[in-house]
């Protein structure tokens, strides 16, 4: 069983009201929002955005700002690939699932349009919940279970005895599904307590920490849009 497994439903949920897809299909055709965009057995991030929808013929069109060659390599093996999408609107996060179609001599691509999408709740990072054990903070104050991650911050788990003794860690290490990750200046701040858990705020991360979180939790999002969302 994959450690990046999702043991509950991320803090999202499908969109079913038929005014408010009109509306998010209307701002991505008016605004050609920014995606991240990987593709099924691929943890690489491609980013772009899309600049054309195209109802009628069901397809919509990618134009690409960075490209990893992983990515590339993976699209050309077939069309009907699977790719996830996560595309920043100004009223919300929007998740999807969709098929390649083609990639084009220009070097954009054309996507099958999707037929569920996805809305990020309230947070602005995305927030998934792993299964438990899978991925840890390792501190001078112990090593402590994520239950779930963003690349702002975490849930630990950690009883509410332990976590009052503490404010902030520095000299954190994160390890993500075995891969131990240690930058200088990592260390955590708790912002909130439970029973058994604590909410605490990263610091001291960089960009490209970021997008290895990032990688991350996309391949933790993929088995859950394999099996599609819990009724």
């Amino acid at each position: 069983m994959s450690t990046r497994k999702i043991h509950q439903a991320p803090t999202f949920q499908e969109i079913q009201a038929p005014k408010e897809l009109d509306r998010i299909i209307l701002e991505i055709k008016k605004f050609k929002p920014a995606v991240e965009v990987s593709v099924e057995h691929h943890p690489f991030i491609a980013r772009g955005k899309i600049i054309d929808w195209n109802t009628e013929k069901k397809l919509l069109t990618v134009q690409w700002k960075t490209v990893p060659d992983e990515f590339k390599d993976a699209s050309a093996l077939r069309t009907g690939l699977r790719a996830f999408f996560k595309a920043s609107l100004f009223s919300t996060q929007l998740l999807f699932k969709c098929e390649l179609i083609r990639r084009l001599p220009d070097g954009t691509y054309h996507y099958r349009i999707p037929l569920r999408y996805y809305q990020n709740q309230k947070r602005t990072a995305l927030r998934v919940p792993l299964a438990s054990g899978a991925s840890t903070i390792r501190s001078p104050k112990g090593t402590f279970p994520i239950l779930d991650l963003s690349t702002a911050g975490a849930k630990i788990s950690i009883p509410l005895s332990e976590s009052k003794k503490i404010h902030a860690i520095e000299k954190c290490t994160l390890v993500l599904g075995g891969k131990k990750i240690t930058p200088p200046a990592f260390g955590i701040t708790i912002t909130s307590r439970g029973d058994d858990f604590a909410g605490c705020r990263f610091h001291g991360l960089n960009e490209g920490i970021h997008v290895e979180i990032k990688q991350f939790l996309m391949e933790a999002l993929h088995d859950y849009f394999k099996k599609g969302p819990s009724k």
